[in-house]
């Protein structure tokens, strides 16, 4: 395993990088291109839009929620064990969905199985990326996960496809398949081990064995239990106002990804057209990411003022969609939906890092993901009861934007406070001076000037040499 004092910045950090990218494609990809089964399976089993949106939401909250147990499993063994075992657990979640006869069998194999496997290998190569990354880390991490932008693009054209052809079952079985390509993508986390980082974490331990002392009186194997899933990052005031913001942000964003389709059909949409959508929001997205990523980590703008700035767009987004009645109309709303995202998106696992610290990504990204997850869990089955009670998908997303809306008043904590009077000076920045560190971007320091500096002195004027010049 390399050990270095300073993450390289590059190198095989690229190789990790694609590695990533192809997870996104296969398991992103399918959390945001299940809108396409979604219609099917209200068709075939008979149920209602919010029993059969339990599906996808279990499906994603499984993703996210267990990126706890992927955390710790890959501090025990390796980031690489832990994402190929991963895709053989996706793969027979899906084989085992092909015999399914309602929705519940759906909901234990496609939504829990699957999920759980893609779980393990969604979080640890997320947090590879922020081992390999520092100055570049926006950038690394905006190619990454411009990967769910091709995988859009490609896999709900695909999904129509193979349901025509083979029907939802078939397709489900040749998505298996595919999955296990995860354990080459997986094979490439070369585990890399930092010096520093591993000096801090054993001063995080320690801070985390002095916050369990009542614990391990009870139960003896809970301090270990606190070290692998890092609970004391739940103390963190900023980590957790982030936290509880991309809950509402996610809460918003998970409805447009099962309803979209449906709402399109329900305006008289053909199907292939429909199932089209999510392809343009994705077309839009595997540019937009990289883009965003490497500009975020070069312009002079804080990355939670450029984070927040995609959020109000992808509340707009969704105010607009119900206003849009024809298909151009819809297209034109993926296309600013994707921007939007695109803005956003690269930038919450640096986000992540910057509140919980380099040593605690895994741990960081773990419980981020398990906010992320319960949005999903609930997101979209509300927006199924919401479209049961009004019968059309209007009010769902007016509930998204206002979930969003409110996700971005609560970054407002986050703002860094501004001092009374400031003054340039170059050097060491003075304690009180709020810094950025993430942002890649090293602005002019300063520091407050004392009272008596103010004072205006004429005492050089007085001296001869200067007045025979005069």
């Amino acid at each position: 395993m390399p050990s270095l004092d300073v993450p390289p910045d590059g190198g095989w950090g690229w190789m990790v990088v694609l590695s990533t990218f192809l997870v996104h494609v296969i398991a992103l990809g399918a959390v945001k291109s299940l809108g396409v089964f979604y219609a099917e399976f209200r068709e075939v089993f008979n149920e209602s839009a919010g029993n059969t949106s339990f599906i996808s939401s279990v499906f994603v909250a499984t993703i996210l929620m267990c990126s706890p147990i992927a955390s710790a499993l890959s501090n025990l063994t390796s980031c690489r064990a832990v994402a190929m075992a991963g895709s053989v657990i996706s793969a027979v979640g899906l084989g085992a969905s092909f015999i399914a006869q309602n929705i519940v069998h759906l909901i234990i194999t496609t939504g829990l199985i699957t999920g759980f496997g893609m779980s393990l290998m969604y979080s640890p190569s997320l947090a590879m990326i922020g081992k390999y990354f520092h100055k570049r880390h926006a950038t690394a991490n905006g190619i990454a996960v411009s990967g769910t932008g091709v995988s859009m693009f490609v896999l709900s054209p695909l999904f129509q496809f193979l349901i025509d052809e083979f029907r939802w079952n078939g397709a489900l079985l040749i998505f298996a398949g595919m999955t296990l390509n995860g354990c080459v993508f997986g094979a490439l986390l070369r585990p890399l081990h930092l010096k520093d980082a591993g000096k801090d974490k054993e001063t995080e331990d320690e801070k985390a064995a002095d916050s369990s002392k009542t614990c391990k009186a009870i139960v003896p194997f809970c301090q270990k239990v606190l070290e692998m899933f890092d609970v004391t990052l739940l103390k963190s005031r900023p980590f957790l106002v982030y936290s509880l913001s991309l809950f509402l942000l996610m809460l918003g964003n998970s409805i447009i990804y099962v309803h979209l389709v449906a709402h399109a059909q329900a305006l008289g949409v053909e199907k292939t057209q429909a199932a089209f959508l999510p392809s343009v929001m994705g077309i839009v997205e595997a540019v937009v990411r990289p883009l965003n990523g490497w500009l975020s980590d070069r312009v002079p703008v804080r990355k939670l003022y450029y984070y927040m700035a995609g959020c109000v767009g992808l509340g707009i987004c969704n105010i607009a969609v119900p206003h849009s009645h024809t298909y151009a109309a819809l297209v034109a709303c993926m296309v600013f939906y994707g921007i939007s995202s695109g803005t956003f998106y690269p930038l919450i696992a640096v986000l992540v890092r910057k509140y919980s610290g380099v040593s605690r990504i895994s741990g960081g990204l773990g419980w981020a993901f398990v906010f992320q997850g319960a949005a999903f869990l609930l997101g979209q089955p509300i927006a199924g009861w919401l479209y049961d009670a009004t019968g059309n998908y209007d009010m769902s997303f007016y509930a998204a934007a206002t979930f969003i809306f409110v996700s971005v008043v609560i970054l407002l904590l986050l703002v860094p406070r501004k001092g009374r009077r400031w003054a340039l000076e170059s050097g060491v920045p003075a304690p009180d001076v709020p810094r950025d560190e993430c942002d890649g971007v090293v602005g002019l320091q300063a520091r407050q000037l004392p009272a008596h500096t103010v004072d205006v002195t004429t005492e050089g004027q007085n001296n001869p040499v200067f007045q025979r010049e005069m």
